[in-house]
């Protein structure tokens, strides 16, 4: 590749995820650097592959639920990458599994600091149903690719560890409420995630959200939300049929980690905008529960309420149908009802 390369005499678009021994193979004055136009292709997702998603995430979201309840109910002495298998296992029951779509993320108490924590056998914690505990998780199935977050506390949680998960998930809410133009910049969205914790002086150092392949890279350009000192001049507006992530987070060093994520699917408003080009809003393509023994709803505005206690109807409605086909226990299904209550 490196000679044949070199023999080029035209212009060459050099994409920016060109490696730099082939870049400095050719001469500078031919080079056309850009954005590739596959990934902005790859990015707006068709109508197959959106239908993909939306399916595998309630597949995958179901799964996750019989993990965390599981997580709750076991009596068995786990340790972090116990946790991590066995929601593999939970998974990889599901029709149309591939694979995990990443290494995951099971850490309990000050594990949770570790923004890219990765559990090992032999020098991980033990699971701890008195802390909090995060996981963020994913897989790849046939019909699309899944990429979630839940923090939970199977015990009884401090008040400053709700507040803090509070604020996380005014955030999570904020941004998926967002409405806006199409085209904007994901890093003009990405205040509204931090706002509630700004408030508080709380901060979380890592981007909003990221873009997510269809059966492919669970991190996927050239879309994302990002602080604005990120952005860069080929990042992509924001267009419908996008997927990305909606994951703020907190992160407390030796004591907690605290994220929630979710994917989203970029959608017209109904009726926000001329006809001929309405406003765009978010739509949750995951479908899992949000701890409510975690959550102050003092501090929550009415309208987060109402989007809150919506979402959580629809996990019911869509997780209750797969296992009303799938034959699930009234037991796990009794759990998801308590989990998804209004607030």
């Amino acid at each position: 590749v490196y000679s044949s390369v070199k023999e080029l005499t035209d212009r060459v678009f050099l994409p920016l995820s060109t490696n730099a021994a082939i870049a400095q193979a050719i001469p500078a004055e031919q080079w056309c650097v850009g954005m590739s136009p596959v990934q902005e292709l790859k990015a707006i997702k068709n109508e197959v592959e959106l239908q993909g998603m939306r399916d595998c995430h309630v597949r995958d979201g179901a799964a996750l639920c019989e993990y965390l309840h599981w997580l709750e109910t076991t009596d068995r002495d786990l340790d972090e990458v116990d946790g991590a298998d066995q929601a593999e296992l939970f998974r990889s029951k599901q029709d149309l599994y591939v694979s995990l779509s990443f290494d995951t993320i099971s850490s309990s108490g000050p594990n949770g600091a570790v923004i890219h924590y990765k559990p090992e056998k032999g020098s991980c914690r033990k699971i701890d149903k008195s802390m909090v505990y995060l996981c963020d998780s994913g897989a790849q199935y046939k019909d699309g690719t899944t990429d979630v977050t839940r923090t939970v506390h199977m015990g009884t949680p401090t008040q400053q560890q709700r507040m803090c998960f509070t604020r996380v998930l005014q955030g999570h809410i904020d941004l998926a409420m967002a409405v806006f133009p199409a085209g904007t910049k994901g890093t003009c969205l990405d205040c509204l995630a931090r706002r509630p914790l700004w408030n508080c002086g709380l901060n979380y150092q890592h981007g909003t959200g990221h873009g997510v392949g269809s059966f492919l890279n669970v991190h996927e350009g050239p879309c994302r939300i990002a602080a604005g000192n990120r952005m860069s001049k080929y990042e992509m507006g924001l267009q419908k049929g996008m997927i990305l992530s909606d994951e703020p987070g907190y992160y407390e060093a030796g004591e907690f980690g605290i994220r929630i994520e979710s994917l989203v699917e970029v959608v017209e408003t109904e009726d926000i905008g001329p006809p001929d080009g309405r406003f765009l809003t978010f739509r949750p393509v995951t479908m899992a529960p949000i701890d409510l023994r975690l959550v102050d709803r003092e501090l929550m505005s009415g309208d987060q309420v109402a989007w809150l206690n919506g979402y959580h109807a629809t996990v019911r409605e869509k997780v209750m149908a797969l296992w009303e086909k799938q034959g699930k226990s009234e037991d796990l299904k009794k759990w998801l009802v308590n989990q998804t209550r209004e607030i």
